[in-house]
């Protein structure tokens, strides 16, 4: 979405500003500039979402932008607003324990989106080059296609999780970290608020937030990037330069490999990263972070790893079966969440038209994002499980009743969900494509 001119000259204000080293100490006046707020409620409305606590849905916006952004900044300006809590629901995860995830009210929404255009260009000119998550110009598959040629050159890789880091981010050490670039006490007081706003859930009273930033608001992938920024990056970023090609590190978020040569000199990186994520209160997570060889000479059962979603392993060469090169293919977990997806959403209650329609919609997303790899036959096989699922529909909706539709009728609708949903054209080489240029850059 093309933002409003106004919003674009401050976010470039800001990036000249903090190129010249200036520290900020009047963003506020900017938070409630109603082209800011205006863009702000566009951006949340073409991202859509549920209700928050409050109730209010995303769609009362449509068609009053301006004059919600004009009212919400004039509660900001004159200290009237206070964020609400956000309302707290938990998605299952692959190991049976459950995700927390915060919904904040559509308002509170507006406002971190808000805060999110501004900081933006900020730290756009402070993050380093390992940090690929979430920002502009920044994708996850180009990671991952940097990631597989490094580890084609270096073979030694610590795959990293961080436990539970958006419930154990310190909120002191977050402003403090806010500091280093922005020293606007309203501005650090109303992120504190944000994040000490608390959470309910479903027949429960509020509760209070003494650490953590709630998942699932727009504010919290920025927060997440420069903590990360300060407890990781900077302190990591001197020993790769001293190393000479010898270290590398690509980070998404909370998720971070590190690519090297000897093992030795792994398991020391390994040290260091734990004790600085210590200083910040984070932990390493004890069974997800692992180093792996890629050497050939070392190639097992482990000689892999999964990350973004990909699964990179080693492939041997149709001419040479001793050698071996580096494979990104959809993991297996990526695999399954495929099949859940559409196993939960093909309900038999579902109508042909929105039952093919969610084929079409499940299997783009999923086909386009694992399309830059090595994934030909993967796909091919996905594709019939897309099929799979579909057949099962047409058994579960019109063959499990007294008159059964003969399979001559329903033929005629797998068909068309098979011709509808064909693998892509894979792309491995990912590196050569030109990335776009920042309209405030």
């Amino acid at each position: 979405m093309s933002l409003s001119p106004q919003t674009i000259r401050i976010q470039r204000r800001l990036s000249e500003w903090t190129q010249r080293g200036r520290k900020h100490w009047d963003l506020y006046r900017w938070v409630f500039d109603p082209f800011v707020l205006s863009d702000a409620i566009k951006l949340v409305i073409r991202n859509g979402g549920t209700a928050g606590p409050d109730g209010m849905q995303v769609s009362e916006l449509k068609g009053r932008e301006w004059e919600t952004a004009t009212q919400l900044s004039r509660d900001i300006r004159s200290g009237a607003y206070q964020p609400g809590a956000v309302r707290r629901v938990y998605i299952p995860k692959a190991d049976g324990r459950e995700r927390p995830l915060g919904i904040p009210n559509v308002l509170d929404r507006v406002v971190q989106r808000a805060l999110a255009l501004l900081l933006e260009p900020i730290y756009e000119q402070v993050f380093l080059p390992c940090s690929y998550g979430f920002r502009p110009r920044c994708k996850s598959v180009q990671c991952i296609a940097l990631v597989a040629q490094t580890v084609y050159d270096h073979r030694q890789v610590l795959d990293a999780d961080i436990e539970d880091f958006f419930g154990q981010v310190v909120h002191r050490k977050l402003l403090g970290m806010l500091r280093e670039k922005i020293v606007d006490p309203r501005v650090l007081r109303l992120i504190h608020r944000i994040l000490r706003s608390g959470f309910c859930e479903w027949g429960k009273p509020w509760q209070a937030t003494a650490q953590g930033t709630p998942q699932g608001g727009p504010l919290s992938p920025m927060l997440a990037n420069i903590y990360l920024h300060y407890a990781l990056d900077v302190k990591l970023w001197p020993v790769l330069q001293q190393s000479r090609g010898r270290l590398h590190l690509y980070r998404f978020a909370d998720d971070f490999v590190v690519v090297g040569r000897e093992r030795g000199e792994m398991q020391f990186i390994r040290n260091l990263i734990a004790g600085w994520l210590a200083e910040a209160g984070l932990n390493l997570h004890p069974k997800k972070t692992r180093l792996v060889d890629m050497r050939n000479s070392r190639r097992g059962y482990d000689s892999h790893f999964d990350f973004l979603g990909y699964r990179i392993h080693l492939r041997a060469y149709r001419d040479n079966p001793k050698r071996f090169w580096i494979a990104r293919q959809p993991s297996l977990k990526a695999r399954k969440a495929l099949h859940d997806n559409l196993r939960n959403r093909l309900v038999a209650n579902a109508s042909l038209t929105d039952a093919s329609q969610i084929c079409q919609q499940v299997w783009r997303g999923w086909a386009n994002y694992f399309r830059y790899g090595n994934s030909n036959r993967i796909l091919y096989k996905e594709c019939h499980s897309v099929s799979r699922a579909f057949w099962r529909y047409l058994r579960r909706k019109y063959r499990r009743q007294r008159r059964p539709v003969p399979w001559r009728v329903l033929r005629v609708h797998l068909q068309r969900v098979k011709k509808q949903t064909r693998p892509p054209r894979c792309i491995p080489d990912l590196l050569r494509q030109r990335p776009r240029q920042l309209r405030w850059a």
